[in-house]
């Protein structure tokens, strides 16, 4: 009898654990729905206009931050995932900000901030307000420092550890 009672629930352990498994794989095919890999990250463009603040709280919402930029090969991967969207390049927020300390840029997941793209003349800190950052819509979609409060649409990213 107890032999059949320890068998019965090793059973049920491995129905559980089997559920358990096809629902974690489920979840991970739903995570990564619509975002696009690039090495151990993944991005997703976001057309609703938020200011920098809310967007990072929106991405933070999904375990995910602002997207930060480590290479001009990743740059252009996010120009991709944007262009993507809306078939054009509009004005994209990102993860960086010098809110902190003035000429002191670093990004909201904590990417050591050595790579940039700045448009000619910037970052200006037009007025001494400008602490966010964003894709421009110029011709090189070049990276410029802005107001905070200003909405736009925004890139997240999501690293896979």
């Amino acid at each position: 009898m107890k032999l059949l009672v320890v068998s019965a629930l090793f059973a049920i352990m491995a129905l559980i654990t089997a559920a358990e498994h096809a629902v974690e794989k489920r979840w991970y095919w739903y995570k990564y729905r619509g975002w696009t890999r690039y090495g151990n990250r993944y991005f997703l463009y976001f057309p609703y206009r938020l200011d920098w603040a809310h967007a990072q709280r929106c991405c933070q919402s999904m375990h995910a931050n602002l997207a930060s930029v480590r290479s001009l090969r990743e740059y252009r991967v996010i120009q991709r995932v944007i262009y993507r969207a809306t078939h054009s390049y509009p004005l994209t927020l990102l993860g960086g900000s010098d809110a902190q300390k003035e000429h002191h840029w670093f990004w909201m997941d904590e990417t050591p901030f050595r790579f940039t793209y700045w448009c000619c003349g910037e970052p200006n800190n037009a007025h001494h307000n400008e602490h966010c950052l964003h894709m421009s819509n110029t011709g090189y979609r070049c990276m410029n420092d802005i107001y905070c409060h200003y909405r736009y649409p925004f890139v997240c990213v999501w690293k896979r550890r």
